[in-house]
């Protein structure tokens, strides 16, 4: 069978990789759950983060499209989830979300 997974690789230079990270970094301190998934991380935060959630959500999108993000509103949370169906991805899911510490 032939490997199909997109390259575990980000398209950003090495200083917006720098800035995303630390934007990582900020968002993963206003967690208010996490939640391992099969092939991923599923994160909640408080809905007044909804559109830090999302702007930092599409722009992971763009720049790892080996990984599968999605976010979801309710009344009063917002679930951000990171998926991959590459395992080679695991390490980067951990970094983004912080569940390696978890």
């Amino acid at each position: 069978m032939t490997n199909t997974y997109q390259p575990v690789a980000c398209s950003l230079l090495t200083d917006e990789a720098a800035v995303q990270i630390l934007d990582w970094a900020n968002l993963q301190r206003q967690v208010v759950g996490i939640e391992r998934l099969e092939q991923g991380v599923a994160m909640t935060f408080s809905i007044e983060l909804a559109d830090s959630v999302e702007d930092l959500a599409a722009r992971e999108a763009e720049c790892c499209p080996f990984l599968s993000i999605a976010t979801s509103r309710s009344d009063d949370l917002v679930r951000l989830e990171i998926t991959s169906d590459d395992p080679n991805a695991s390490e980067v899911i951990e970094l983004l979300t912080g569940a390696g510490a978890q």
